[in-house]
């Protein structure tokens, strides 16, 4: 590897595809340079390219010594990172969001991961949720993995879209009408709740869920487990009604 420091700030280029600057980490990084306590090199690959070195490591650094004027301590890598290094890299840290891994993905051109993404910012558009809760929205199920090459694991390019998109804004819609009458409702466990419901539980009709969630909006709480949100909306949506006219959830099997 090879060191060299530079104020030669329009000789290096990001990575297409690295995730977005953040503004508040380039602020904190200017306070530590300010203060003498940054001691990492930003990470470039070996082969420029256009005529400049490729950052694979430490963009908001860069940032922040080229606002302060500064040189920039190098480090260049043996060998070339392409972008799936880097996510490899900072899934690894934990310093990366699932947003990003799933914007870097989609850049990559990973279909499921395109849909995935342009599926989240469509229903943030509408609503704040984030992209957790999409991805178990287009998936139909709450499990998630961090195994290898499992199609649940979204970090590391392997999560597969098992739902028709029409039926993910379907879902979605129907959920965002109890946000009306309680406007903190929409955590994953009820989302995937009233999609389980709608798509898996003969009898159940959204709008008598909706009304009775409004009537009762007393015994409309959130629940964190799936089995007790399951239970609760159960005691809702029967709640006040003759045995004939109650509807049982099948809960052990949704």
């Amino acid at each position: 590897m090879r060191f060299f420091e530079t104020k030669d700030y329009d000789s290096f280029a990001f990575m297409e595809g690295n995730r977005p600057i953040v503004r508040s980490n380039v602020n904190r990084f200017k306070e530590i340079i300010k203060n003498g306590e940054l001691h990492d090199e930003i990470q470039v690959n070996p082969h420029k390219v256009n005529g400049k070195w490729v950052i694979v490591d430490g963009q908001h650094r860069f940032l922040a010594h080229k606002e302060l004027g500064v040189a920039v301590p190098v480090l260049m890598k043996r060998k070339n990172v392409p972008l799936t290094g880097i996510i490899q890299i900072n899934t690894t840290r934990k310093n990366w969001s699932s947003l990003d891994r799933v914007r870097s993905f989609a850049k990559l051109g990973n279909e499921n991961y395109k849909r995935l993404l342009a599926m989240y910012n469509e229903l943030n558009e509408k609503h704040p949720v984030s992209v957790a809760l999409v991805s178990k929205l287009c998936r139909g199920s709450l499990g998630t993995s961090i195994k290898s090459g499992e199609r649940s694991n979204i970090n590391d390019g392997s999560w597969e879209f098992v739902k028709k998109e029409e039926d993910v804004r379907r879902v979605f819609n129907e959920c965002l009408k109890f946000t009306k009458q309680h406007p903190d409702i929409m955590s994953d466990t009820f989302v995937h709740c009233i999609q389980v419901l709608m798509e898996n539980q003969p009898g159940f009709k959204i709008k008598r869920m909706l009304e009775s969630s409004t009537t009762h909006s007393h015994r409309f709480i959130r629940a964190a487990r799936k089995q007790d949100m399951l239970r609760m909306l159960e005691d809702v949506y029967n709640f006040n009604r003759d045995r004939k006219n109650r509807l049982f959830f099948d809960i052990n099997n949704l």
